[in-house]
């Protein structure tokens, strides 16, 4: 019941009481009745004029609220002639001018925003107050796979994206900018910051790819070390080596008790020498790594090779190796033979060291019309989440031994071949996957 109603229902009650009383107590007055009634009318009509002066306010007032409330910021109130009134519809249009004016600014801003996040390159997601997502640019929904005119993610926390680097992204601290790296050695710099929307500090997350500007300027670097390397190492080696293999024709002037210390002396520094020259020839196959010469090659019958190779080591490891049944059908396709054979073997090295002994590797093809898919699945130990950073990185091994080739070769040529890859630990048990897809060709 508003307050309007009851200030009238009041006056009608007032009036009629006053009415009542006249009609009870003035029954032969006709005359005084008749003035009486007369002044109780013109008193209720004065009633009702003063009393809608006084709820006129209180109208505009619930007008304006309406007008807030639907933002309609257009609308606008007539002058009606009465000075206090008016002073108070001309405050409520001054304030409807000035909002419509700051929707205005607000709306060019965030068109230029929009256009702006439309344009950018780097990868932009912007988080709600509850640290949900509000918004994503083209850049972040191709990066992630989602479908822009499809935001099922809006609204949603951030590990509803299904991408290896948001696990990463979720970690991130408040004003950090961090190097990351996915499961495709792809490496991103991340940043997460905050802005103040409304008096509410928001956040935002930014990421931008540098895999291509961090490989060319690593390879250019390793490149420019491994060649100033190669070639001191091998010139002191192949001098030393020749003076080392002389000194072994003067063995039989050695007194014949001393001899045979001479030559195992000697014979051991050769043999260092020569280690440190196929380490240097390690080094040196990804600087001179050729490009590739593409012919039609059966990956089937290069891994039935590798698996006869490694058949002693794998024998004493225990463990099996198991090549897909039906490989031979479906396994065409164009690369550099010597180069995925050097791939293929890096893999199972990889994988067979990774088990150590008692366990499986299990290659899976799958083939369609884009390309043939092949999985190196191995029941090992497994990728750390530190060492996940790290891998593809030029000369990083987790082995004591370990000079950190393998991988990085192993990517270089594919990379080379422009077939997409991957490495990762299987989410259903322990273990890692090797994951290439492959172009293929006509049988």
């Amino acid at each position: 019941m508003s307050l309007k109603f009851k200030f009238y229902s009041l006056i009608f009650i007032l009036h009629g009481a006053l009415l009542t009383g006249a009609y009870a107590y003035l029954p032969d007055e006709k005359m005084v009745f008749f003035v009486v009634e007369l002044f109780l009318a013109l008193s209720l009509w004065l009633f009702f004029v003063l009393t809608k002066k006084i709820f006129a306010p209180l109208e505009s007032i619930a007008i304006f609220q309406t007008i807030l409330k639907e933002q309609e910021f257009s609308s606008r109130f007539s002058q009606t002639g009465n000075n206090e009134l008016d002073g108070l519809l001309g405050s409520f249009n001054y304030m409807l001018d000035q909002l419509y004016a700051e929707r205005h600014r607000l709306g060019d801003k965030q068109g230029m925003l929009q256009k702006l996040m439309d344009a950018l390159p780097l990868s932009v997601m912007v988080l709600d107050y509850d640290d949900k997502l509000s918004q994503l640019n083209p850049a972040a929904c191709k990066l992630f796979g989602l479908n822009e005119n499809q935001p099922a993610f809006i609204d949603q926390p951030l590990r509803v994206i299904k991408h290896p680097l948001i696990s990463q992204l979720e970690s991130l601290e408040l004003g950090q900018s961090k190097l990351l790296s996915d499961h495709q050695g792809k490496r991103y710099r991340c940043h997460r910051s905050r802005f103040t929307d409304r008096g509410f500090d928001r956040q935002f997350v930014i990421v931008q790819e540098l895999t291509d500007e961090l490989k060319s300027s690593e390879k250019k670097t390793y490149d420019k070390l491994i060649r100033v390397m190669s070639h001191e190492v091998n010139n002191t080696i192949a001098a030393s080596s020749s003076v080392l293999r002389s000194c072994l024709y003067y063995s039989d002037q050695i007194e014949s008790d001393e001899r045979s210390d001479f030559e195992t002396a000697i014979k051991v520094v050769i043999e260092r020498s020569d280690n440190l020259n196929h380490f240097m020839q390690e080094y040196a196959k990804v600087v001179r790594l050729p490009e590739p010469t593409l012919e039609s090659c059966n990956l089937y019958h290069l891994l039935l090779a590798h698996q006869r190779l490694l058949a002693d080591q794998l024998t004493q490891a225990n463990i099996t190796l198991s090549l897909p049944q039906d490989g031979d059908q479906i396994s065409n396709i164009s690369a550099d033979k010597k180069q995925m054979e050097q791939v293929l073997l890096n893999i199972l090295h990889n994988a067979i060291e990774s088990i150590g002994s008692d366990g499986q590797i299990s290659v899976q093809f799958r083939g369609n019309q884009q390309g043939l898919t092949v999985k190196f699945i191995d029941s090992g130990a497994g990728i750390t989440r530190d060492n996940q950073q790290d891998l593809f990185t030029p000369f990083f091994t987790t082995k004591a031994e370990g000079q950190g080739i393998g991988l990085m070769l192993t990517s270089e040529i594919l990379n080379a071949h422009q077939f997409e890859f991957s490495l990762q630990n299987r989410i259903d048990r322990q273990g890692a996957c090797f994951e290439i897809i492959f172009n293929m060709v006509g049988s």
